[in-house]
């Protein structure tokens, strides 16, 4: 009696639980991951874009708008960072004497 009692209740336990979904399972987890994919990066480039580029666009043109390349020329230049503009100074200058 107390066998047939445990084998009831152990088949309706049994058969309370329900069968895993098999089919398509793969398909239905590759868009499931796609979709999580293509979530993640849409999120993270559009970060980069705001929080990398768009911030080294606007350093840049900051930069330019105060930029004056003819006074970095000048500043470069009395510091002797250019060999040649002594010597093409130098040929300017002197140059025209040596010549009859």
């Amino acid at each position: 009696c107390l066998i047939h009692f445990y084998k009831s209740k152990m088949s309706g336990a049994v058969a309370k639980v329900a069968k895993p979904v098999m089919r398509g399972l793969h398909v239905q987890s590759i868009k499931k991951n796609l979709i999580v994919s293509t979530a993640v990066a849409l999120v993270a480039s559009t970060a980069w874009y705001f929080q990398i580029n768009k911030a080294r666009k606007d350093a840049y043109a900051n930069f330019y708008k105060t930029y004056d390349a003819e006074a970095d020329f000048q500043r470069m230049k009395a510091a002797g960072v250019f060999q040649s503009i002594q010597i093409i100074e130098e040929a300017q200058g002197g140059g025209g004497d040596d010549e009859e």
